[in-house]
């Protein structure tokens, strides 16, 4: 478990040697023999590029924590942690884990490399200045090395559910068990996964509620009825090109092999 204090030192003595040696976003790439652990645990801590919203005097870190992946493997996922002013009410601050919308399926698509991410989660403004603590999983292969595996639901609830457990693991934060999960569209999909996953995979953590703004459901009927939009071609691109990778089964089967070039470029849209 780390201290604000210790992650800021750990932060300061990381900084120079990843500057150096390593490009953009390679501070999230966990070392193979970091990655196994208690689901949920913390490898690594930053200060968050752009920090958290204006005015509301709140501390925020980019982390990196375990989790699990499709295959019951040991994962390392990246995200953010916001952490409102003052000390921690007796039996610990609610956690609010938000789940994002589409941002992309590559590694550079990550929500907490962009910096204007508190600008991007609805109501965090507001949810700061009535005490919660805020964290904002990435998912599995955005900030990471590896395939998104993008509306796959339970990687995603497994993520998200972990993600508190992340907040829990930063003392200074004063996370308690009890959250609640508020994720739009593609996260909206995460929050419901994560809802169903609760009991199960996190019996430690107190779900209180899931709110989930226009979830991508009803998957087939969803990228049919946009299929012809600019926006649905993009979706499709990028549900295409992660499924394909992770159930092992060549796009060159669907896509036609003149329109590759575009696909790809589609798929490594942000």
């Amino acid at each position: 478990m780390h201290t604000i204090d210790q992650c800021l030192r750990l932060a300061a003595k990381a900084a120079l040697v990843f500057c150096l040696s390593l490009g953009v976003g390679q501070e999230a790439r966990a070392l193979s023999d970091e990655v196994s652990g208690k689901p949920g645990s913390i490898i690594r801590v930053w200060p968050l590029e752009g920090g958290g919203p204006s005015g509301a005097g709140s501390t925020a870190f980019r982390i990196l924590y375990r989790s699990t992946g499709l295959d019951g493997e040991p994962i390392a996922v990246s995200g953010a942690i916001f952490i409102p002013p003052g000390a921690a009410p007796a039996g610990g601050r609610n956690v609010i884990a938000w789940a994002h919308p589409t941002s992309g399926v590559v590694e550079a698509c990550a929500p907490s490399l962009m910096p204007d991410l508190a600008g991007t989660i609805w109501g965090l403004a507001e949810m700061m200045a009535r005490g919660y603590v805020v964290v904002a999983t990435d998912y599995p292969g955005l900030g990471t090395p590896g395939m998104h595996p993008y509306l796959i639901g339970v990687s995603e609830g497994r993520v998200v559910l972990d993600s508190v457990r992340a907040a829990r693991d930063l003392p200074d934060a004063g996370a308690s068990n009890r959250f609640v999960v508020w994720g739009h569209s593609q996260g909206g999909h995460a929050s419901l996964y994560a809802g169903e996953l609760a009991a199960s995979y996190a019996p430690d953590l107190k779900l209180l509620g899931v709110a989930a703004a226009a979830p991508a459901t009803y998957l087939i009927e969803l990228f049919d009825a946009d299929k012809s939009s600019p926006a649905g071609k993009e979706l499709t691109a990028m549900a295409l090109y992660a499924w394909s990778a992770l159930y092992h089964d060549p796009a060159t089967s669907l896509v036609d092999p003149a329109a590759m070039p575009v696909f790809e470029q589609l798929a490594h849209d942000c």
